[in-house]
């Protein structure tokens, strides 16, 4: 079954990648939770932005999702797929012991986990990958010294939210869990606001502030905030613009 899980980081890597992040933490934990909620059941499609070292795909794929691990830092990639292999064996160590079939949750049975490189903004690339089911990311608008000014973090999240769009169909859930460090990060949900609306009953200004979920022994959890989101409707405008 899908309860323990190894992630390999590396520590004191140059990347943001390198190294869990509390977003991916509490994003792998409430897909284990509420899997069916977000999508990701038996035979689901699922692709992962910003994938880093590859702990959220890991999990859905372990509950039979089809997962895409994704993210735009080619030097990341071995440690994903070493991360990927590891899980597996985990799995299927775990499957053997309790004498339960690995397509029962097991990673090595209808989940599975494909790695790729994806420049947000690649249109091609992204129209290639196609639409998929759930749609996740955790932690995306984090802000680098990459990216400097504005007008730039702007084109970062416009970039973002295109490759969002061209992921995803009608009824993709897109589930995002974010973490606020710099203000001008309020600007990619404005953003999102115009294409894509809260998957909840009854959308409010509430829904924009996403919900609390704190994960015991993650104290930078309490801060972390889960969103759910679904292409806005035809007709439907971003009028209901969050505060």
């Amino acid at each position: 079954r899908c309860s323990s899980f190894a992630i390999e980081q590396v520590i004191g890597g140059s990347d943001t990648g390198s190294v869990l992040w509390s977003g991916s933490v509490v994003l792998a934990e409430l897909i284990g939770a509420r899997a069916a909620t977000f999508g990701i059941v038996p035979g689901s499609t699922a692709i992962e932005l910003g994938a880093g070292l590859g702990l959220v795909s890991i999990v859905a794929s372990c509950l039979g999702a089809r997962v895409v691990a994704t993210d735009g830092d080619e030097s990341i990639q071995p440690v994903a797929k070493r991360n990927v292999l590891l899980n597996q064996r985990l799995q299927d160590v775990a499957g053997s012991q309790s004498g339960s079939e690995s397509n029962e949750g097991g990673q090595s049975g209808a989940g599975s986990v494909d790695v790729r490189q994806l420049w947000w903004g690649d249109v091609a690339a992204a129209r290639a990958l196609g639409s998929f089911d759930t749609v996740l990311g955790s932690d995306l608008v984090y802000g680098t010294d990459g990216i400097v000014g504005p007008v730039a973090r702007e084109a970062s999240f416009a970039a973002l939210l295109c490759t969002m769009w061209l992921l995803s169909h009608e009824n993709t859930t897109l589930v995002l869990t974010y973490r606020e460090r710099k203000p001008i990060e309020a600007r990619f949900f404005t953003m999102l606001w115009e294409q894509f609306e809260p998957d909840v009953e009854g959308t409010s200004g509430e829904a924009w502030r996403g919900e609390a979920s704190p994960i015991a022994g993650v104290p930078e959890s309490s801060s972390v905030r889960l969103f759910t989101f679904r292409r806005r409707r035809r007709g439907r405008t971003g009028g209901d613009t969050p505060p």
